[in-house]
């Protein structure tokens, strides 16, 4: 399977809010910070659904082997920067 990466980008003046299903994990993007998701997914499918909540948070829906999924911001592994949150 091919390694799949999405980069997230804060471009807003404000902290913006990132929630990655089905798990979940929630990350808090302060202005200019790049979040980016790596896993693996099969070419032919869509890798990710993303689902604009308000102009301050996002929910993404990955497709494939998520539960190695690696959460890097700005370039830095951001597992402790996560807290378990859920999208209603």
């Amino acid at each position: 399977m091919p390694r799949i990466e999405q980069t997230i980008v804060n471009r807003q003046d404000k902290p913006i809010y990132v929630s990655v299903e089905p798990w979940p994990e929630c990350f808090e993007l302060e202005p200019d910070d790049k979040l980016t998701l790596i896993w693996e997914s099969d070419a032919g499918n869509e890798t990710a659904q993303i689902d604009f909540v308000n102009e301050s948070e996002l929910v993404i829906w990955p497709n494939g082997e998520t539960d190695k999924m690696r959460y890097l911001i700005n370039g830095e592994e951001a597992e402790e920067r996560s807290w378990v949150f859920k999208h209603r």
